[in-house]
This record gives C-alpha cells, sequence and structure tokens, in this order.
C-alpha cells in the first residue's frame, strides 16, 4: 500500500468516526471510533506530557490543528466497587470538573480489546460550558478522544477509573519507557483482561503525571477482583481489598506515607461507605447510582471563574457488559449502554429524588 493510499484510508475512517457524533443529552454525546489510534507507536515512543501526546495524535491523523486542551484544570471524582443481588459485579464512578457535557466513546482496536470509555469534552473543546461539540469550527479535535478517556470497561469485564490527589506529580525515571495517565488507561482498557493483567501493564512504564498534580486508579473486573494503584515519592504502591471486601477511593491517598495534607473526599468517601454499609455491599445498578448521586461536588471554583459539578456518574456492570450513566447532576434519567453495541442505548426513569446543593 502506498502512502498516498494509506493517508486516504486514515482520512475515510476518520470521517466515519465523525460522523457517529450523535447528542443524546445536553450533557452526553455518543462516538464510535473507526480509525486506528496507533496505542501500540506510542506506547513504543514514550510519552512524558500531554504537549507530548497531542503531538503524536496530529502526526498520526490527518488535522494540523490543536486536539487537547494541553493544559486542563484539576478534577475530583469517587469510585467504589460492589455487586448487585444477581451477582453481577459492578464498580461506581463520579467524575467532577468543570461544567461541560461528556463524550461516551466506543474504541475497537483490531489488536486489542473493545471497550466503552467517557471523557468530558473540556480536554477538546478548550472548556467552554455546554459547548455543542458537533458545531465546533475544527470537530477533527475529536481525533484525541481515545487519549483522554476518564474511565471505561472492556469487553472482558476490566473497568479503570482515574482520580486526582493534590499531591507532588510522580515522575519516575527507572529507564522504562514513559507514560502519563490518559495513556495507562487507554493501555488497560486495549490490552488487559483481569486486575492482575492490569497491575502487571502498570508496572512495565514510568508513570509521569500532569498538571502539577498526582493520580491513582481504581481497578476492577468481572471475577470481584478489585485494585488500586497509587504512587507514592516516585513508587508504585498497590492496594487490595481486606478479606474479599469492596474497595472505595476518593482524591487523598490509602497508602501509608502518601502525603494528604491537602487531601479532599475524605467526607464522600466516608458517605459511600456508610451506603455500602447499609446494604452490605450488595446493591442494583440504580441503587448504585443513588449512591453516587449522594456523594456529588458543586460549588465555585476559588481560582478560576466556573463552577466545579460531578459532570457524570457511571455504573459498570462488568459481568453484563453495560454502563448506566447519568450526567450534569441529572439523576431523574439515565442512558444505559452496551460495550457490544457502539452509538445505541436505553433511557430510564431513575425514581432518584435528587436536589443539587452546594458542596465542596
Amino acid at each position: 500500500m502506498n502512502m498516498e493510499t494509506k493517508k486516504q484510508l486514515i482520512r475515510k475512517a476518520e470521517d466515519e468516526t465523525l460522523n457517529t457524533l450523535k447528542m443524546i443529552h445536553p450533557g452526553i454525546f455518543m462516538l464510535d471510533c473507526r480509525f486506528d489510534y496507533a496505542l501500540d507507536k506510542l506506547l513504543e515512543t514514550g510519552v512524558t506530557d500531554v504537549l507530548g501526546m497531542a503531538r503524536f495524535i496530529q502526526k498520526q491523523a490527518r488535522t494540523l490543528r490543536p486536539v487537547l486542551n494541553t493544559k486542563p484544570d484539576g478534577f475530583a471524582c469517587s469510585a467504589f466497587n460492589a455487586e448487585d443481588p444477581s451477582g453481577h459485579v459492578l464498580m461506581g464512578r463520579n467524575f467532577d470538573y468543570k461544567e461541560s457535557p461528556c463524550v461516551v466513546l466506543w474504541t475497537h482496536p483490531e489488536n486489542g480489546y473493545r471497550s466503552i470509555n467517557t471523557l468530558t469534552v473540556n480536554f477538546m473543546a478548550y472548556g467552554i460550558k455546554h459547548q455543542r461539540i458537533d458545531r465546533i469550527r475544527r470537530p477533527s479535535r475529536l481525533i484525541g478522544s481515545p487519549y483522554v478517556c476518564m474511565d471505561g470497561m472492556n469487553e472482558k469485564g476490566l473497568a479503570i477509573a482515574i482520580l486526582e490527589i493534590k499531591a507532588e506529580p510522580t515522575k519516575q525515571r527507572t529507564g522504562r519507557t514513559p507514560v502519563i495517565p490518559p495513556v495507562i488507561v487507554r493501555a488497560v482498557l486495549d490490552r488487559c483482561a483481569s486486575v492482575g493483567e492490569a497491575v502487571a501493564e502498570f508496572e512495565k512504564y514510568d508513570m509521569n503525571d500532569l498538571i502539577g498534580v498526582n493520580y491513582h486508579y481504581m481497578l476492577a473486573d468481572a471475577t470481584g477482583a478489585g485494585a488500586i494503584v497509587e504512587y507514592v515519592d516516585d513508587r508504585m504502591h498497590v492496594i487490595y481489598p481486606d478479606n474479599g471486601g469492596g474497595l472505595v477511593l476518593t482524591n487523598y491517598f490509602l497508602t501509608e506515607g502518601g502525603n494528604n495534607e491537602r487531601g479532599r473526599g475524605f467526607d464522600r468517601r466516608d458517605d459511600i461507605i456508610s451506603g455500602l454499609g447499609s446494604c452490605g455491599g450488595v446493591l442494583g445498578d440504580m441503587r448504585a447510582m443513588e449512591l453516587l448521586s449522594s456523594a456529588t461536588l458543586f460549588y465555585k471554583h476559588p481560582k478560576y471563574p466556573h463552577m466545579v459539578t460531578t459532570c457524570w456518574s457511571s455504573v459498570f456492570d462488568m459481568t453484563g457488559g453495560t454502563q448506566l450513566t447519568c450526567c450534569s447532576m441529572d439523576y431523574s434519567k439515565a442512558y444505559r449502554f452496551s460495550v457490544f453495541s457502539p452509538c445505541e442505548y436505553e433511557e430510564l426513569a431513575t425514581g432518584i429524588n435528587f436536589v443539587k446543593t452546594e458542596r465542596h
């Protein structure tokens, strides 16, 4: 295949991807990724910052314009794992950031696992509140979508979520290939079928955190296994549940020795633990969504002119391969997606009684 033909095929696949973009709620867009985002090549090359990743994407794709916001602000979040009454394994997750829609993205790499992923429009549309990404001047920014996912689940029932800690960023220098947080999320979803494989994937790389903060990760799979990956003093630590119990994660270190001077989310973690305890850690996806609604954030950012809010809440059913999502703190309706059915969804009334109130 000559170079011109290859470029034509890339453009065609990118156009097919952009043509799948659909809004189903002012806070939710859907997109089916149909092009090769060259994960193996990026991992072999290595990347230490968002700018380097953006340059890689621009070289692979047809766009010469910026595809990512290289200076995103910090975010919060909450996550937990549990089991439903039928024995399905669940993971719940809130993504807290400045107000904007989210994109539910399907990926199906040729040499990897299919997955369903969620990302914030802020990382592509530069943070404009409720930016209609189907109307932005350069929709080609969406070509960067696979590399800015904040959580997801693959066809094997492995789920991952990334959360921030206000602490010194990890900058490992052991001689392994460097990687940044959203790229390891992509690698785990494409390459790993279990929590054990995901932990081993993390161990292959030198982690380089972004924007002056630290990150940790919730992992869970369809067998009921779970783990938290954290970095303290540039060393990777893995936390497993005690006695087969569940895991709850917000925005401070669980690893002994982690600096929690600026940690956040202690109250949210307590609320989630209390909610899980009241039902013995067994609850359906709607009840899990209600629990997530009790751990939302909503407040005026102390430095920037925007509100910090829960952009989306998702419950992953790792056994059934589905994702239940509410967005923009609208808990009156939820949308159920399947990892196996790109750009299809079911809209459901939740019955959740939620009142938006200020909470830090």
